[in-house]
C-alpha cells in the first residue's frame, strides 16, 4: 500500500466546515500581493461579473493554460472520482462493500482509513471478514484535538458497510476495537459479513444514495424543510445516538451568529488555520497526486465563479480564511433553514463517537434520497475542543447549550440542511488499491 501522505507538505484548503469558495462572496481585504504584481487574484475575479472580466485581464492564452492545468474543463472527472461513478449496490465481492465505505463522509476528506479483506473463499466471495484500520498519518490534530471527528468518520464508513451489505442480502456484524482494544488502537473494527434476508425498500433506497451523497456547501433556497420531513430522515436509523433539530427562526439565526464567531476564531488562530489549510488541494495536479482533501469543485460556487477561481492564481491562507468567514456569514448561515445536531450521552466516549458517525451517515444518505442538501458544520465544537486543549476559557459551550438545548458535552457533530440551489460535486477519493489489501495476500 502507498504510505500515507504528509498533508503538511502541501499548500491546500479544507475542512468539512468549508474554507474557500462555499459561496460567491469574497473577502474585502487585499491578497497582500506586492503592488508591482499586476496579476489578478481569485478575489478580484470573483468580484467580476463572470469569466469575461477575468478573460480581459488574463488573456485567452493564459486562461487556456491555467484552465487546462487546473481542471476547469474536467471538474469531477477522471481517476480521483471514478469510484463515485463505478459503485453500485451490486458491486461484487467484499471489495465492493469496502468501496462503499471509502465514499463515506469524513472530516476534511482526510479519508483516515485502511482496510484488509479476508478473501479465503476467493476474490468474488460476498461473505467473509473485513478489518478497518486507522491510517495514522491522516489526522488534523489542531482542528480535531480530541479525535472525535476522526472516530465519527470511522462510524460513517462502518455504516456504509452495513448499508452496502444489506443491499445484497447480507448482514454486517461489527466488533469495535476487537480483542479488547481502545480508541488509541489502529485496529478500529472487525466486520463479519454473513448471509441474511432480502433488503427492505428503505435499505435499497439508502444504498442507492451512497454514490450520490456529497457535502453541499452552496446556498439553500428560501424553502424550509417541514419538520415531518426532517423527522423522516431518522426512519430505520441505527441506535446509539440521537438527533436534535434546530428549526425555530430565532434559534437558527442565533446559532448562525455563533458559527460566524467560531469561524472567525479559527481563522485568527494561525496554527489551527494552517492545520486545516494543509488539506486544500488547490489545483488538478494536487488532486491527482493525493486524491483527498477539499477542492474548489466542492465549495458550492456557481459555474462562472468556479471557473474564474480555477483560472486565476490561488489565494493565500489568510485570504482564504477571510473568504471562509465571509461565506459563513453571508451564505452558509444566511441561507440555513435548519440545523441538526448528533447527540450522544458523552462526546468523549469512543463507542458513542462511532454510533454518532453511523447516525450521521444514515441521515446524510436519507437526506440525499429526499433531495435535501447537507453541509457538515463543526466550527463551534472544534473551537471548544481547541480552547480546552490549550487551557483557555471556554467561550462557546454555554451559548451553544442555551441556543440548541443540547449540552456541548453531548453535541458530537452538527450540520445545516435545506433545499440546495446548486448541484453538489464529488470530492476526490483514493484508489482502492491504496486503502485495501488482502489478509491472505
Amino acid at each position: 500500500m502507498t504510505p500515507p501522505t504528509n498533508p503538511a507538505d502541501q499548500a491546500a484548503p479544507s475542512t468539512d466546515s468549508t474554507r474557500l469558495g462555499a459561496s460567491d462572496a469574497v473577502p474585502e481585504h487585499s491578497d497582500q500581493q506586492p503592488r508591482e504584481d499586476r496579476r489578478l487574484s481569485r478575489r478580484t475575479a470573483l468580484k467580476a461579473a463572470g469569466i469575461g472580466g477575468a478573460a480581459l485581464a488574463t488573456g485567452a492564452t493564459g486562461i487556456a493554460v491555467r484552465g487546462a492545468t487546473n481542471g476547469v474543463w474536467n471538474a469531477g472527472r477522471g481517476a480521483p472520482y471514478e469510484l463515485w461513478r463505478q459503485w453500485t449496490p451490486a458491486s461484487p465481492g467484499l471489495q465492493g462493500i469496502v468501496a462503499a465505505a471509502t465514499l463515506a463522509a469524513n472530516p476534511h476528506n482526510i479519508q483516515p482509513w485502511l482496510f484488509s479483506i479476508d478473501n479465503a473463499d476467493g476474490p468474488d466471495a460476498s461473505t467473509g471478514r473485513i478489518d478497518l484500520h486507522a491510517d495514522p498519518g491522516r489526522v488534523t490534530p489542531l482542528c480535531d484535538p480530541d479525535g472525535r471527528e476522526r472516530t465519527a468518520g470511522f462510524g460513517c464508513a462502518l455504516y456504509s458497510i452495513e448499508v452496502a451489505a444489506r443491499a445484497r442480502g447480507k448482514q454486517a456484524q461489527v466488533e469495535p476495537w476487537p480483542g479488547g482494544g481502545s480508541e488509541q488502537s489502529d485496529h478500529v473494527a472487525r466486520i463479519s459479513i454473513t448471509d441474511a434476508g432480502s433488503p427492505t425498500s428503505r435499505e435499497q433506497e439508502l444504498a442507492a444514495a451512497i454514490p450520490r451523497r456529497h457535502t453541499y456547501r452552496g446556498p439553500f433556497t428560501a424553502r424550509t424543510p417541514e419538520r415531518a420531513t426532517l423527522d423522516s430522515l431518522t426512519d430505520a436509523a441505527p441506535l446509539g445516538a440521537r438527533i436534535a433539530w434546530v428549526t425555530e427562526a430565532s434559534a437558527v439565526a442565533a446559532l448562525g451568529d455563533l458559527y460566524v464567531e467560531a469561524t472567525r476564531a479559527i481563522a485568527d488562530d494561525a496554527e489551527m488555520s494552517a492545520d486545516s489549510f494543509a488539506w486544500m488541494r488547490n489545483d488538478r495536479s494536487q488532486i491527482d497526486a493525493h486524491r483527498d482533501g477539499l477542492t474548489l469543485d466542492c465549495q458550492g460556487l456557481s459555474d462562472a465563479m468556479l471557473a474564474a477561481a480555477k483560472i486565476l492564481p490561488a489565494q493565500s491562507r489568510e485570504s482564504s480564511d477571510s473568504f471562509w468567514v465571509k461565506s459563513t456569514r453571508e451564505v452558509h448561515t444566511a441561507t440555513a433553514r435548519a440545523y441538526g445536531i448528533i447527540r450522544v450521552d458523552d462526546v468523549s466516549d469512543s463507542r458513542s463517537r462511532l454510533d454518532g458517525g453511523r447516525l450521521l451517515q444514515h441521515v446524510h444518505l436519507a437526506a440525499t434520497a429526499a433531495g435535501l442538501g447537507l453541509h457538515h458544520m463543526n466550527q463551534v465544537s472544534e473551537r471548544i475542543a481547541r480552547d480546552a486543549a490549550q487551557g483557555r476559557q471556554d467561550r462557546f459551550s454555554q451559548r451553544w447549550a442555551a441556543i440548541t438545548g443540547v449540552a456541548a458535552s453531548q453535541s458530537l457533530l452538527a450540520f445545516r440542511i435545506g433545499f440546495p440551489e446548486r448541484t453538489a460535486r464529488p470530492s476526490p477519493r483514493r484508489a482502492l488499491g491504496d486503502v485495501v489489501h488482502s489478509a491472505n495476500g
